[in-house]
């Protein structure tokens, strides 16, 4: 993937919103449509107004915008523009098939008179034959996984309100 900063496409972009064709924005995040070939009429790329190379750099309240604005902007489609349906990617890392180095979500109306309507996104990938032992496997990788999405947990102190509402919630949870 290319360098960031100056050689980032999206940065490039970014610097001049004027010339975006903006269809939605919050503090974070710009949408726009996706100028001049998009994969369909009224395709929208949201994007992270600063350099963040994927989506799992976001901490959760940067996941949650950029995820109300992408169902913005799928209600925006099939109301707004009389998208018959919805798909949406989220790329990570080129093998993923993250194009650029800056973190994007494509959301791109279907409508019933394209060639592919209906095909899901999974259908690119062929099916596996996974014995019953790998998925097993594969199970207790994944779970062997702690995810803290970047939020530190931290006990509440022992003399709070907060510690002895917890403490009643899970006296009533063991009855």
């Amino acid at each position: 993937m290319p360098p960031q900063g100056d050689q980032c496409v999206f940065c490039q972009l970014i610097s001049n919103p004027s010339e975006l064709k903006l269809v939605d924005e919050t503090d974070n995040f710009y949408a726009w449509l996706e100028y001049p070939e998009p994969r369909a009429e009224g395709q929208v790329n949201v994007v992270p107004k600063e350099h963040v190379e994927s989506i799992m750099e976001l901490g959760p309240d940067e996941y949650t915008e950029g995820m109300v604005l992408v169902r913005e902007i799928m209600e925006k489609m099939k109301k707004g523009i009389g998208a018959d349906g919805v798909t949406t990617a989220i790329h990570v890392d080129q093998i993923g098939g993250q194009m650029l180095d800056h973190m994007y979500i494509q959301v791109i109306p279907r409508y019933e008179s394209d060639e592919n309507a209906g095909t899901p996104v999974s259908a690119l990938f062929p099916k596996e034959d996974v014995s019953e032992e790998r998925f097993d496997s594969i199970r207790s990788e994944m779970d062997s996984v702690d995810v803290d999405f970047g939020v530190e947990h931290v006990e509440p102190h022992p003399d709070s309100q907060k510690f002895r509402e917890e403490g009643s919630e899970k006296e009533s949870d063991d009855s």
